[in-house]
């Protein structure tokens, strides 16, 4: 499954909902593979980041939009835009509770990307904003562990103008800084994923 971008605003069809549900939808999350590929068979609902290691947390998240096309006939021929149902994201909001309590500022930060209708889609992201990493680093140092719960959502508009927003979801990391070495005459070895894995999950460097 790969993510989906669109750059051009094409032309506007009519589209419909489908009742009951957000037009854009979040089904499930899942860290990226190191490929930067988002499975579709495999949920996390919580992880770990070691802040020695990583600088962030990455986690992918299967959406699907829930807006269907309607074909518009014209001279009995039917006629549809295929891009005219695209829900454009615009904005992700993101808000924190910690164990200690950090008082870690909510946000909304501008993100930028685009789903088809009645199709599902990938999108990539980083959990913790700069407030959040700075709070983190430093409520972190000798040893000690924080559990962040993560809220959030992605906002919206189709081309018409409506706005929409997705479900909201949590998930849960848990945050340590925890130096890592690589025996004497070893090294580490560098990344060569454009989503390495190391610092998140659990996951150590390679050394060489």
């Amino acid at each position: 499954m790969k993510p989906i971008y669109l750059i051009a605003l094409l032309a506007l069809s009519s589209v419909s909902c489908v009742d009951d549900y957000p037009k854009l939808q979040i089904l499930q999350s899942s860290p990226p593979e190191p490929s930067c590929t988002v499975p579709d068979d495999r949920q996390l609902l919580n992880g770990s980041l070691n802040l020695a290691l990583a600088s962030n947390y990455r986690l992918g998240l299967i959406m699907t939009s829930n807006v269907r096309t309607a074909t518009i006939a014209v001279g009995g021929e039917p006629l549809t835009d295929p891009d005219g149902n695209a829900i454009y994201v615009t904005e992700l909001d993101l808000s924190y509770r910690t164990q200690p309590e950090l008082n870690i500022p909510s946000a909304t930060v501008p993100i930028y990307g685009s789903f088809r209708g009645e199709g599902n889609g990938v999108m990539l992201l980083s959990l913790f904003t700069t407030d959040a990493l700075q709070a983190l680093h430093t409520a972190t140092q000798g040893a000690n562990i924080v559990d962040a719960l993560v809220t959030l959502k992605v906002r919206g508009k189709m081309l018409d103008g409506t706005k929409m927003e997705t479900n909201e979801i949590t998930y849960s990391v848990q945050v340590g800084n925890v130096p890592f070495s690589c025996p004497p005459d070893k090294t580490v070895e560098p990344p060569t994923e454009a989503c390495d894995q190391r610092g998140q999950n659990g996951v150590l460097p390679a050394c060489n």
